[in-house]
């Protein structure tokens, strides 16, 4: 009877290690979005690469130099200044990642804040070196 406790014990830790190990990698896979780094390095390339996708996708409303100015933003929405060193939806570069791939839907007031998904527009490889564009800009900003 001592030998089945036991087992059972044993086997009753087993499937607790497993459940708090899928837990744990549940809660890191859920958590990889903050984690993620950009896999793209930064280079003068990737900056070239991401100022024309910057230019063709996201100019008409954020404006050229970034700050939230574009002549095409939709009518009583207020595109963020993406040079100002604050964003409203997370400055990580997997958080900036996720804002352009999935867009953003009306504020929480009520007011427009649409910022259509270009996830189907974009390759990751463009959002990635759109993102370095933006650092290198909000760099050249400060200067």
């Amino acid at each position: 009877m001592r030998c089945v406790r036991i087992l059972f014990a044993v086997m009753a830790l087993m499937g607790f290690s497993l459940t708090a190990g899928s837990s744990a990698k549940l809660s890191l896979a859920a958590a990889g979005l903050q984690l993620q780094k950009n896999p793209i390095p930064t280079s003068d390339d990737s900056i070239k690469t991401g100022r024309a996708v910057y230019a063709r996708f996201c100019a008409g409303c954020h404006g050229q130099q970034g700050k939230g100015d574009g002549a095409a933003a939709p009518k009583n929405s207020k595109p963020a200044n993406l040079v100002a060193g604050q964003w409203k939806h997370g400055g990580s570069d997997a958080e900036i990642f996720k804002t352009i791939k999935e867009g953003l839907g009306p504020a929480s007031d009520g007011k427009p804040s649409d910022m259509k998904p270009q996830g189907g527009k974009l390759s990751d490889d463009d959002i990635w070196n759109t993102i370095n564009f933006l650092h290198d800009l909000a760099k050249r900003a400060k200067q």
